[in-house]
């Protein structure tokens, strides 16, 4: 064996790359590997029953786990010498254990004091997971609550045993129904790096307000909808006169217009780098979503933002198969309940140079044209990854042609739009320096022929993927041949999934270009 080997730290790095159906193996093969691939094996496991089967004795009756005439000691050198290995638990047994037997593991500390991570759904007292999870060394936890209204349970006593015993804690997060009570606890949780609340109205403005004074916060994720921004100012207001997310990097947020601008004028510009935007809107209408405002206030701050997504989700249009918008009759013209993301609501978006990543997720998908797209693929050089939405026919549809003034409409007859952009455009993202992904909705009905470009361009475009779906299938003999010549380095293209025969055929005379294969 050479001496390499024997060096533990060399081992441990070499068994990482092993698959982990070889470490059994690697295990029983001398006893200088038998601890570092034990570790291994052990440190993350998706159930404790295999834990629990290393107890003497130990039966299951009725999915309860207990050893059967217990006179109160057990033997648990085997048991706790594994438990020590396990730092990560993913959840996929709610296994159950019988009070006496729970205390007893218990009874001289917490069995895995090395654990760092959990992922639990489930949080009962005789849920075998979560008992045994509140460990010292905890540094992140996962809980799935479920959606499903519940009766009272253990779930803020679980809480309040994890801010006493796992004081390290610097990751939490919450989904489903939570109980009100935690807000007590989540607002004293004042040394977490990263907070994520998919918790519905679960939330409080007084809590919102606790978690803007984290010294430490560096990511948070919130569903705010609910709040009132008039009630997180009277919180901020009877608070001292802290900084308000001093540290925040990452920050994504689901809420109404009026709290998304309040939010954004007090957190730091220069520390903010990667934004999601979840608008939601009033169900009555009262307060549309004004992307021009929210846009101002971005680049007004000077944000140095790498990262930004704009989501919008509405549920008051049907979508047909054929990208049809069928728009009841409303109180309000339609253009004012809803602020589009048109074309000069995008370019108040331009200032922000220092883009990486640029994302629009919304059911009315930007309807530009190809001079607009050129226009746009000049605002940010630095930009890697441009995803401008996809039509999906259960999901998203494209803006259709903004009313002529002197005949505004109300009716309800079903409005069709098509891509107003095409292949053409594409010559404009070939000159990104830095563009790696693309995604567009585009008319394919056409195109373009394929000339060379006046001057060489210094480099070729690093598009490896893109994804340009349209009402109309692409036609491959035309398609490929001048995508290839736009972006020599694509390797992926796809659009619309009815599509994905021709989309395929389009990838297979592209790859032949590449080898140089006749077709």
């Amino acid at each position: 064996m050479h001496s390499a080997l024997l060096v533990d730290e060399v081992l441990r790095q070499i068994l990482d790359l092993c698959p982990r159906t070889c470490l059994p193996a690697v295990a029983r093969t001398c006893r200088s590997w038998t601890d570092p691939a034990l570790d291994n094996i052990w440190s993350h496991i998706g159930s404790l029953v295999p834990l629990l089967c290393l107890i003497p004795g130990l039966t299951c009756v009725d999915g309860v786990y207990d050893v059967v005439g217990c006179d109160g000691s057990l033997d648990l050198g085997v048991f706790n010498s594994y438990a020590r290995r396990i730092k990560h638990i993913t959840q996929r047994h709610n296994a159950r254990i019988h009070p006496k037997l729970l205390s007893l593991l218990c009874a001289h500390g917490m069995p895995l004091t090395r654990l760092a991570t959990t992922r639990l759904s489930s949080i009962e007292h005789d849920c075998v997971p979560a008992t045994l999870s509140l460990s010292p060394r905890l540094q992140q936890l996962d809980l799935d609550l479920g959606f499903r209204r519940k009766g009272p349970d253990g779930c803020n006593d679980y809480i309040e045993t994890l801010l006493r015993v796992a004081t390290g804690i610097e990751r939490l997060r919450l989904r489903g129904l939570a109980d009100q009570r935690l807000n007590s606890g989540i607002s004293r949780m004042s040394n977490l790096r990263s907070l994520s609340l998919r918790t519905g109205a679960f939330l409080t403005a007084e809590t919102l307000a606790c978690i803007s004074a984290f010294p430490h916060l560096s990511e948070l994720e919130i569903e705010a909808g609910h709040i009132d921004p008039d009630a997180l100012l009277e919180a901020w207001s009877a608070t001292a006169a802290e900084p308000r997310f001093p540290t925040l990097k990452e920050l994504h947020i689901c809420a109404q217009a009026p709290l998304l601008g309040l939010v954004l004028r007090n957190v730091p510009s220069a520390s903010l780098h990667a934004l999601r935007i979840e608008a939601t809107t009033d169900p009555a209408g009262a307060a549309p979503v004004r992307w021009g405002d929210l846009f101002d206030l971005l680049t007004s701050h000077t944000y140095t933002l790498h990262d930004l997504t704009i989501e919008q989700h509405l549920e008051d249009i049907e979508l047909d198969l054929d990208n049809t918008i069928s728009i009841p009759a409303p109180s309000t013209p339609v253009d004012t309940q809803h602020d589009r993301l048109t074309f000069d609501t995008l370019r108040r978006l331009a200032p922000l140079h220092h883009l990486r990543r640029l994302t629009i997720d919304t059911t009315r998908l930007p309807n530009l044209s190809d001079a607009e797209m050129e226009a746009l693929a000049g605002w940010w050089p630095a930009l890697v990854h441009l995803d401008l939405g996809a039509l999906h026919s259960s999901e998203c549809v494209l803006q259709a042609p903004q009313p002529q003034p002197q005949a505004p409409s109300h009716s309800s007859t079903p409005t069709t739009s098509t891509p107003r952009a095409t292949l053409a455009c594409l010559r404009a993202f070939a000159a990104m320096p830095e563009l790696q992904t693309l995604i567009l909705p585009l008319d394919l009905s056409s195109v373009p022929a394929l000339t060379p470009e006046p001057t060489p361009s210094p480099r070729t475009s690093p598009l490896a993927r893109a994804t340009f779906s349209s009402p109309t299938p692409p036609a491959p003999a035309a398609v490929a041949p001048y995508l290839h010549g736009v972006f020599p380095r694509l390797d992926g293209v796809d659009g619309t999934d009815e599509h994905e025969a021709q989309w395929e055929e389009v990838r297979r005379l592209m790859r032949a270009s590449v080898v140089g294969v006749s077709v």
